[in-house]
């Protein structure tokens, strides 16, 4: 698919400052909002070869996913005192309950030179207040933090 293929169906927002469509995403089974962190003329060449990357990726990471909110989750205690004690999780898929609102996300990269990275974004009972961020490098998740504190740029 050509660049101007794939960035065809993305609009800027410029109150937000982002691209933003709703495009399949194979990984994960379903559509998702999508979004590049980027100005107005568009993203970097690094950020739409990430996103044809993540388009292409045949294999699903929702498992991956799962067992990353889960060990968050368990590792933080990360259940606002309002819903009470949390309870232990009997397996990673117990973690959708709790999280909604998906998206992707391509951050601004600091660097043109590097693999594949992009964030799933989602809303979450565990942080009300910024929603979780599963930063993916390579396929592989390497941080779950809040979506104000995802340095997937930094990648």
């Amino acid at each position: 698919m050509s660049s101007d293929d794939l960035l065809a169906p993305f609009y800027f927002d410029p109150a937000l400052g982002w691209w933003e469509a709703e495009v399949p995403v194979p990984l994960w089974g379903d559509r998702l909002p999508g979004r590049f962190d980027a100005p107005a003329a568009g993203p970097s060449p690094r950020q739409v070869a990430a996103l044809q990357a993540v388009l292409a990726y045949p294999q699903s990471l929702r498992g991956a996913i799962a067992e990353a909110l889960a060990h968050y989750r368990d590792d933080r205690g990360r259940v606002p005192p309002s819903l009470g004690p949390a309870p232990a999780l009997r397996s990673a898929d117990e973690v959708w309950a709790a999280v909604s609102g998906f998206g992707l996300h391509v951050p601004a990269f600091r660097s043109e030179v590097g693999g594949v990275a992009f964030e799933v974004h989602m809303d979450s009972r565990w942080d009300e207040d910024h929603g979780l961020c599963v930063l993916f490098r390579d396929w592989v998740v390497v941080r779950v933090a809040g979506q104000t504190d995802c340095p997937g740029g930094d990648t």
